[in-house]
């Protein structure tokens, strides 16, 4: 690799994954939004920097599930034109792409159950065209449900552990007895990392644990007051990811486990 291209640098993910390139003095460069690059608006940005690099791993997206349903027509425009636009565009310049796609496109087994999930299936899908057709090289992943360290985007495991630190009640979506497959934000980016060092060409992999929670259980570790709400429209009652083709295409493991790291913080 002579340098990888980051989508969405400023995000989450985008900021932990390239502190690791750092770490490995992997070269890298970034296209955000937040620094006025959007995408949306504009390709420039992406065909001027993508011609210095081999590897494109492309995590800009706008996120979360309930927004969504309100904000429809943006969520489609945005993940996937703009996903569209950068799978074409990496088959013309042979490099290899890694799209951070999500768990949530399995839904409850049959498929999305809400836009967000909807786009990045078409996103999915998009690459799978481009590669069929134009010989894109590319390795989707499939990521289930983050927990870290300085997460500001308003997860379930660090809104708990926000209020439980603030002595305030916890809130508990649903019956409870939904089970998430859990992985540390730092096991997500030595996963984006060793596709990127690897290349497994032209697979889909889930990246998470291959174990799952229910969330009654998560709540009771902490041993406070929770509140109860209806469970939101469009989440699936259970995700658990499959890590057969994983290990099978990608020498890569989580080393976390979610209860361990709760007793840490608590």
């Amino acid at each position: 690799m002579s340098k990888i291209l980051v989508t969405g640098h400023l995000g989450w993910i985008g900021r932990n994954f390239t502190k690791l390139l750092d770490q490995h003095s992997i070269a890298w460069i970034g296209i955000d939004r937040q620094e006025g690059e959007d995408l949306l608006l504009d390709m420039q940005p992406f065909l001027d920097k993508v011609a210095d690099c081999d590897v494109v791993v492309h995590l800009a997206a706008t996120p979360r599930i309930p927004a969504s349903w309100a904000q429809a027509d943006h969520y489609r425009d945005n993940n996937v034109g703009v996903t569209d636009q950068i799978a074409r565009i990496c088959a013309e310049q042979n490099k290899y792409i890694v799209f951070a796609s999500s768990s949530s496109v399995y839904g409850d087994g049959r498929g999305p159950l809400n836009p967000y999930s909807w786009t990045k299936q078409c996103g999915e899908d998009s690459i799978r065209m481009h590669s069929r057709s134009l010989g894109l090289q590319y390795c989707i992943a499939r990521i289930f449900t983050n927990y870290g360290e300085d997460d500001p985007s308003g997860l379930v495991i660090n809104r708990w552990i926000t209020c439980y630190k603030n002595k305030e009640p916890l809130l508990l979506r649903g019956s409870g007895m939904q089970s998430r497959d859990f992985i540390h934000i730092s096991d997500t980016c030595q996963a984006l990392l060793a596709i990127c060092q690897q290349q497994p060409t032209n697979h889909s992999i889930d990246i998470g644990t291959g174990e799952n929670v229910k969330l009654i259980d998560i709540v009771k570790m902490f041993r406070s007051e929770y509140t109860t709400e209806p469970e939101l429209t469009g989440y699936a009652h259970t995700t658990k990811a499959n890590l057969y083709d994983t290990i099978k295409w990608l020498k890569w493991s989580p080393k976390i486990k979610l209860t361990n790291w709760i007793k840490t913080q608590l």
